[in-house]
């Protein structure tokens, strides 16, 4: 399962504090600087109006004109932050710093933004440029004690957040950064002591209850999550990250008619983006495979978006439930339910009719995953291994995360009596899905049937490395240590022991933490 990220800005509402203060200037400046000016005003009023991408245009126009005003690159910059482009306003920030090296506005937002887009040498130095001009400002010795946190300098850490706390007691980045440290030190109970003020003495906030939610799952405290995920059902009630992370920790919480109802309302979402839709799915994969009742594919049908709609009938394609995907199909579009439709026909045993709707689609898109992945399975049917490969290898190099695809290459070698390449697929398959469980099973069946039992047991062990909080993972690995009458079922029962209460969304492999203000705390 994929980790995701709830890492808001470091220091929200004091980034963009300036106003655009040169348009009246240019505009005496000639033709060229006058229409800049123009365009960049009109940037302006578009960004007061949250028009985003017609904002992108104006100021973009205005650059183009006018490459060498600052305060054109900072109101990109407003525009990319407000349109949720952290990376984006960081590039714009950092040219505006170039062009203006003691500009505040930019100095603040390369600190702070840098820090959350890994830019870390730039966030340090611009973070020690404003210190050499203010050495108490608030903002800036935070994102100094966060680098100092990154760096495992916790003493220095705390210095920088004793030096906030000695100008305002309550400064809540001075507090939520102690009680980071606390933890970090293996101190959890001190940091709640830290944050003990909110929520009594004075409102809880965003930060205050997303830095408790965060002790508490280190501490491994159920009661204490599901107290602040109710607090954040108020705080940030359409947070869709936050959401996600509740419905994974009701689900190992054993409130699993509560995480469904989640996932349904997120599916159901007609503003949904589509690049949430597989992260959502995968908690069903983990926890309920079978995937949601007639009342809760209705809300989906009835709301969600076409993505998300069409994902989910594919999700019950492949459980048999094809009376549940056709309900979600209905309405949409011939075009874009023609694929789904051919899954279906595959499922029902009718290939030619699901070849032939498989074909239809990819005269139009010769790289639609699914079309090709319901070739690919039409054709093996029929023992047409060279055109099933063919068909799966295009599938894969498009859509690595469809995992059928790979088995069915995987299958189309071994019918052609090529075990070496089928093996190849496997392997290419289970590194480019690390943390699907199913990838890994499919293949570690694939291995016993073959009689590869070291390498059937190498691959079951290395997903729980992979995804040591996925239960399903150290379900495989112990039922193959058993199988394979192994010592290693001990410690694989041992390992889902301790990630039924590992609380949180597994980090991608090699990811690293997340060095924001209110992310998750690693503490390996």
């Amino acid at each position: 399962m994929h980790r995701f990220n709830t890492v808001p800005p470091v220091s929200r509402g004091i980034i963009f504090t300036f106003s655009l203060a040169v348009a009246v200037a240019l505009a005496a400046c000639g033709q060229s600087e006058a229409a800049a000016a123009k365009d960049a005003a009109e940037a302006q009023s578009l960004l007061d109006q949250r028009r985003f991408a017609e904002a992108r245009l104006a100021i973009k126009k205005a650059i183009a004109t006018r490459d060498d005003e600052p305060e054109f690159h900072i109101l990109r910059g407003r525009i990319e932050f407000a349109a949720g482009s952290v990376s984006g306003a960081y590039d714009a920030y950092s040219d505006a710093m170039s062009l203006d090296p003691a500009n505040r506005e930019a100095l603040q937002a390369v600190s702070q933004l840098g820090l959350q887009t890994g830019h870390f040498r730039e966030s340090l130095e611009a973070t020690d440029a404003i210190l050499s001009l203010a050495p108490d400002d608030p903002n800036a010795l935070l994102v100094r004690g966060l680098h100092a946190v990154i760096r495992s300098r916790f003493d220095e850490a705390d210095g920088f957040a004793d030096r906030i706390l000695k100008q305002d007691a309550s400064n809540e980045g001075g507090v939520i950064l102690k009680a980071r440290v606390a933890v970090r030190k293996g101190s959890p109970q001190r940091a709640l002591e830290v944050l003990q003020g909110y929520g009594a003495l004075k409102p809880n906030t965003l930060g205050v209850v997303m830095t408790r939610l965060e002790i508490y799952r280190v501490m491994r405290d159920a009661a204490g999550m599901r107290a602040q995920f109710s607090l954040l059902h108020n705080l940030a009630p359409e947070n869709r990250d936050i959401r996600m992370d509740e419905a994974n920790f009701a689900f190992k919480d054993g409130r699993a008619a509560e995480a469904d109802s989640v996932i349904i309302a997120l599916l159901a979402d007609p503003k949904l983006p589509e690049e949430q839709i597989p992260l959502i799915l995968a908690l069903w994969r983990e926890y309920a495979s079978a995937g949601p009742g007639d009342a809760g594919l209705a809300k989906v049908a009835s709301t969600g978006t076409p993505a998300a709609r069409l994902a989910v009938a594919e999700f019950l394609v492949d459980r048999q439930r094809l009376a549940g995907a056709r309900s979600l199909l209905d309405g949409l579009p011939r075009a874009l339910r023609q694929a789904i439709d051919a899954a279906i026909e595959l499922r029902e045993g009718r290939t030619r009719e699901a070849l032939n709707a498989a074909d239809e689609v990819l005269r139009s898109d010769e790289t639609h995953c699914v079309a090709l992945t319901v070739r690919a399975e039409g054709l093996l049917n029929r023992e047409d291994f060279p055109g099933a490969l063919r068909a799966a290898q295009v599938a894969v190099s498009q859509c690595p995360g469809q995992t059928r695809a790979w088995w069915l290459a995987a299958d189309a070698y071994a019918g052609r009596e090529d075990m070496e390449n089928a093996r190849r697929l496997w392997r290419q398959g289970v590194r480019a899905n690390p943390q699907d469980s199913s990838m890994s099973k499919s293949y570690v069946e694939w291995l016993l049937a073959r009689r590869q039992d070291r390498e059937a047991l190498a691959v079951a062990r290395r997903l729980t490395h992979e995804a040591p909080a996925l239960l399903s993972g150290w379900q495989l690995y112990r039922t193959i240590c058993l199988r394979l009458q192994q010592d290693c079922a001990r410690a694989a029962q041992a390992g889902f022991d301790n990630a039924s209460t590992l609380y949180g969304i597994d980090l991608l492999p090699g990811q690293a933490p997340p060095n924001g203000l209110f992310g998750r705390i690693i503490t390996r």
